[in-house]
């Protein structure tokens, strides 16, 4: 009897962190959340006696509010609920039970709220409603105020505002300023800093800029403006930044500063992020090297009136590393044929053709896993880093380490892409990308072919050509 209480005990504790989610150690009694209900949504209508609710149809899309894990009940206040996609929208008042119901709909939906007020937050890009998962149950959290500060300043001492938990917090910016926070992890792990602004409002614009250094001395280290959810042309275009903390660095600060810019020019603005664990530091994390740029410089050349993209196949589904070439003068791999430009005629020397560029936050036409490289730090329903590689053999100390180039990709190359959204291909980041081939096995030589990869799309390549996958030129 006393081994089944305890494992009563412990299931309970684990439904509680299952839906505490960002805003895990935060409460809020509002008087109106006294009406226990199971976290799944079971028993959930859409309108009517919280008490005695109407169960909606299997068919139907339907979505839960929750707060501290009980069902949030809005008593009078106006809350909707928003069903959309690119071709459609759907809008249903929050139910006294705490649900609505949208009836019968077709294809995927992102689900947000409207009319939520201000003492609340939750992930307004973060519920997707499918044909295969109908029902979202939508979190709720309480935005957690700084330990101190005005956030005026990088040092604590002068106004950086100071954090110690997990939780979502809100800065207020007026035009062109920043707010300081610093953040010290109270245990190790992987954590995200992460901007929660509605992307189908896109009013708002949040940017992330990253302090290097000590608590008492800091300098800047660079910007990430994007990263996180955003909309193909949006105006919005959320921060996510992710970083590990070993037993040995628990305690060192974190900073950075959150800044905006309004599509309105309307100020002040608010934007809402979130600090959050997402994972142990395992054995898989024991040695993460983060890695930086060294070869760029300057911004990539914007194509000419009239040229077009090529991939890198040229249509044969073959990529073959013989028809590019890296070269000295320029810094850069080309398309390389001496009959076709042996007479110079782009001033790159005699064979070299056009810049051969990477795909940066282009979607990637023979590889659908993910959306594009700069988004490929979370993937599938796990949130999994494809930015990480795994297993890199380190020669001159004779082991193995994690390479990751999250901002190598994030904001290294994607600060020298050009408009079209490409960059150059340098010696290091064609070696990014041959890992990058290898690491998420792009190809297997026939073998379990993976969905959506070149492989499995019909593509073809030497070892040597594994890293032309994202590549092209214009021509």
């Amino acid at each position: 009897m006393k081994n089944k209480w305890i494992a009563v005990i412990l299931l309970v504790v684990c439904l509680i962190f299952a839906l505490s989610g960002c805003g895990m150690g935060s409460y809020i009694d509002s008087g109106k959340n006294n009406a226990p209900s199971a976290p799944d949504g079971s028993g959930g209508g859409s309108t009517g006696d919280p008490d005695n609710p109407t169960p909606p149809s299997s068919d139907n899309y339907t979505a839960d509010v929750y707060l501290n894990n009980e069902r949030f009940l809005p008593g009078d206040l106006d809350i909707t609920v928003v069903w959309r996609n690119k071709n459609d929208v759907k809008r249903v008042a929050l139910g006294a039970d705490g649900t609505a119901d949208a009836g019968e709909l077709d294809g995927t939906y992102t689900v947000y709220l409207t009319g939520l007020p201000s003492e609340y937050s939750y992930d307004p890009n973060g519920y997707t409603a499918t044909a295969e998962q109908k029902k979202v149950s939508i979190l709720l959290t309480a935005i957690r105020q700084p330990d101190r500060g005005d956030g005026s300043s990088m040092y604590v001492n002068t106004g950086c505002y100071s954090v110690r938990y997990e939780g979502t917090y809100r800065a207020k910016l007026s035009r062109g300023s920043t707010l300081f926070y610093e953040y010290k992890p109270l245990s190790a792990g992987v954590y995200a800093i992460e901007s929660w602004v509605n992307v189908y409002d896109d009013e708002i614009n949040p940017v992330f800029h990253l302090y290097y250094g000590s608590t008492a001395m800091k300098w800047y280290a660079n910007s990430l403006d994007g990263g996180g959810a955003a909309l193909d042309g949006g105006y919005t275009k959320n921060f996510r930044y992710e970083y590990a903390v070993d037993a040995s660095e628990v305690g060192n600060a974190c900073t950075f500063a959150v800044g905006a810019t309004s599509k309105s020019q309307e100020y002040p603005v608010y934007v809402d992020f979130c600090i959050k664990y997402i994972g142990e530091y395992s054995s898989d994390y024991a040695d993460i090297r983060p890695q930086s740029a060294k070869e760029i410089a300057g911004k990539t050349p914007e194509p000419n009136a009239g040229e077009t993209f090529t991939a890198a196949d040229m249509g044969t589904k073959l990529f073959d590393a013989r028809n590019f070439r890296y070269n000295r003068n320029t810094g850069w791999y080309h398309r390389y044929d001496a009959e076709k430009y042996a007479d110079n005629p782009l001033g790159y020397g005699v064979g070299y053709g056009p810049v051969l560029l990477c795909a940066i936050t282009k979607s990637i036409p023979c590889y659908g896993v993910v959306e594009s490289l700069y988004k490929a730090n979370a993937v599938g329903p796990n949130s999994s880093n494809y930015l990480r590689i795994f297993n890199v053999w380190i020669e001159e100390e004779g082991k193995f380490a994690v390479f990751d180039y999250t901002n190598f990709i994030r904001i290294d190359y994607y600060g020298i892409c050009n408009s079209k959204g490409y960059c150059y291909v340098t010696e290091e980041l064609k070696t990014f990308l041959q890992r990058f081939a290898e690491n998420h096995s792009l190809y297997t030589d026939g073998v379990g072919a993976g969905e959506n990869t070149p492989e499995g799309n019909g593509y073809t390549a030497n070892q040597d050509a594994l890293w032309l996958f994202a590549c092209g030129f214009f021509e």
